[in-house]
């Protein structure tokens, strides 16, 4: 499965895969050039705190929900050379690009071999998985394709008061004045029929995490997002959902 020097998208076809497409006013804001430049100047920060930006340049990683690739250009710029990106759709300069191979596809069906990738990465995207059901079998794909001893690293945020306060505060699109501000308050606004659900159901998303399939090796926090790095465990079988 290891990325050999040429761009591949492969084609895979889960049960609700189209109804799983962002909207395009989602899809407006998410790639406005305020957010671009957002997010490529925080990923090298998320990276380190999850512990990934010390792994071995040699380790085979998968970026879950790889939206426009910056996760994957940055370990690419760390000296990461097996990358793998996987997303329900994936821009065509993403697809074009050589340094990675893209998948198309949902996070709960991962077209690729049992216990063959070192690292999974959801990056700002677990609060797009839902229902609880979904993100249970997205948790048990994660499982399947790493390595006994490989890792899943999550960033994202809690269902906690200061979360909800800057929720309810983009929601009421007042005083979003620079266009950061602006592209983000549409965002949430256009997740917000999936970001209730995932606020409802934090606390089973916080208990699956803490004690399911994985191991904890490190939780951080900031203000609002948490930082968690999980480990499948030595001889650890691999258990597919039902769906």
């Amino acid at each position: 499965m290891y990325y050999s020097g040429r761009a591949e998208t492969r084609m895979v076809t889960p049960v609700d895969a189209e109804l799983r497409k962002e909207p395009s006013a989602w899809t407006s804001a998410y790639t406005h050039p305020s957010q671009v430049r957002r997010r490529r100047a925080t990923i090298t920060k998320k990276l380190d705190l999850l512990g990934i930006s010390r792994a071995n340049r040699g380790s085979a990683v998968l970026d879950l929900c790889c939206g426009n690739g910056e996760t994957l250009e940055t370990l690419y710029a760390l000296g990461f050379r097996s990358l793998q990106g996987l997303d329900i759709e994936v821009p065509g300069a993403l697809q074009a690009d050589t340094r990675f191979r893209t998948l198309l596809g949902d996070a709960a069906a991962i077209p690729l071999a049992t216990s063959s990738v070192d690292w999974v990465l959801l990056i700002d995207s677990l609060h797009h998985l839902g229902p609880l059901s979904h993100i249970d079998a997205v948790l048990s794909e994660c499982h399947r394709v790493l390595k006994a001893g490989g890792r899943l690293g999550i960033v994202d945020f809690p269902s906690s008061p200061q979360v909800r306060l800057a929720f309810w505060f983009f929601r009421q699109r007042v005083g979003l004045w620079t266009p950061y501000l602006k592209s983000f308050g549409a965002m949430v606004e256009e997740e917000w029929c999936f970001l209730s659900g995932y606020l409802a159901d934090w606390p089973a998303v916080d208990r699956r995490l803490r004690n399911g399939l994985f191991e904890t090796e490190s939780i951080k926090r900031g203000l609002i997002h948490f930082f968690w790095t999980l480990r499948k465990a030595t001889g650890a079988k691999d258990l597919r959902v039902p769906r």
